[in-house]
């Protein structure tokens, strides 16, 4: 059962399974007559990331591809995006893949097609959808349809969609229905004393957050532009409220020098190794942040981490979700479109 209605207009009704004949159709016609092919090889190519079936979906890409977005930050990062509602200029990125925690001050611009960029308006971050929402500002957008669905079965085929590809990312197979994903350990990769001055960084660890942050032993931490901080406990919070991956942003003073912090949580040494023993194995990265959702659900696509963000369709060409973490091997989890649309209609200023 759909929730959610057809927003703009002129959205083609495709036939339910249509894509999957087109596309069976498409991958019989591509093989040459007599080739010789072990079932397993064809089960591949056909099922995770062969180019053989990704081509049967070439024309369904082409009534959807203006789903798939770019989101610019600060004119350095671009990370891709989903544009979720066309009538309220709604984009989303997955956060943590920003570089930093952004806020309002940060300048945001998102690419609708290889020629349109169009500034967009920061609405705000929500921690347990990893999602940041934008808004789309000072240009009147094509009346796009974006057609929505609920309905989410295990089994059903689903497709990544990339900017302005004329392929899918990648074609994959329904497995979980939507679920919450427990928090996982993080740490900051530094040691901390209670001293007389305030808590003071005692150690810092090579290759970790703070490492990279760029403190150092003798820093003092603050709770604010002035006020030191005076208990371990300030740090126990701060990460409670944050998963790894995530990115946290505190105040630190070196010798009476202001310094503004922006570290990323590092994830504890179990899920270290863990993630070197899925790269070593298989040759490809899982996403820093892949814990600590508050629903998601899972397809056995196979996805680079930096491809997150990307939006994920049926074969109806019905937007089902964003694409917001690669876990495994061949786990990939996406946020249900209609928790995408919730988190977005909660902030204040959405309508303006």
């Amino acid at each position: 059962m759909n929730r959610g209605p057809l927003l703009g207009s002129g959205c083609r009704s495709v036939p339910r399974n249509s894509w999957v004949i087109v596309g069976l159709a498409a991958l019989l016609l591509t093989l040459p007559a007599g080739m010789a092919r072990g079932a397993e090889t064809l089960e591949l190519e056909a099922t995770r990331h062969g180019s053989l079936l990704k081509s049967a979906f070439r024309e369904l890409i082409e009534t959807v591809r203006h789903f798939a977005t770019q989101v610019r930050i600060n004119d350095q990062l671009s990370v891709p995006g989903t544009l979720i509602d066309a009538e309220q200029g709604w984009v989303v990125a997955k956060a943590s893949e920003l570089g930093k925690r952004v806020s309002a001050a940060d300048r945001f611009r998102c690419r609708l097609d290889k020629e349109t960029w169009c500034e967009a308006r920061f609405l705000g971050y929500d921690q347990a959808l990893d999602l940041l929402f934008l808004k789309l500002e000072g240009l009147a957008l094509p009346r796009v349809a974006v057609p929505l669905t609920a309905e989410l079965k295990p089994g059903q085929w689903v497709i990544s969609l990339g900017f302005q590809e004329p392929l899918p990312l990648g074609v994959g197979v329904l497995g979980a229905a939507p679920r919450k994903i427990d928090s996982g350990s993080g740490y900051l990769g530094m040691a901390v004393d209670e001293t007389d001055s305030g808590l003071m960084i005692t150690q810092v660890l090579a290759n970790s957050g703070a490492a990279q942050a760029g403190l150092k032993k003798g820093d003092l931490l603050l709770e604010d532009r002035e006020s030191p901080v005076t208990k371990r406990s300030w740090l126990s919070a701060m990460l409670r409220e944050c998963e790894p991956g995530d990115w946290c942003e505190f105040f630190a003073s070196r010798e009476g020098q202001l310094l503004d912090i922006q570290l990323r949580i590092g994830i504890s040494w179990d899920n270290i190794v863990e993630r070197q023993a899925l790269m070593n194995r298989f040759g490809s990265d899982v996403s820093p942040r892949r814990t600590g959702f508050r629903s998601v659900f899972q397809h056995d696509t196979l996805m680079h981490p930096r491809d997150c963000g990307s939006p994920l369709v049926n074969l109806q060409g019905e937007l089902l979700g964003v694409n917001i973490a690669r876990a495994g091997r061949t786990d990939t989890y996406a946020i249900p479109i209609y928790e995408v649309l919730e988190a977005a209609a909660r902030f204040p200023d959405q309508v303006k």
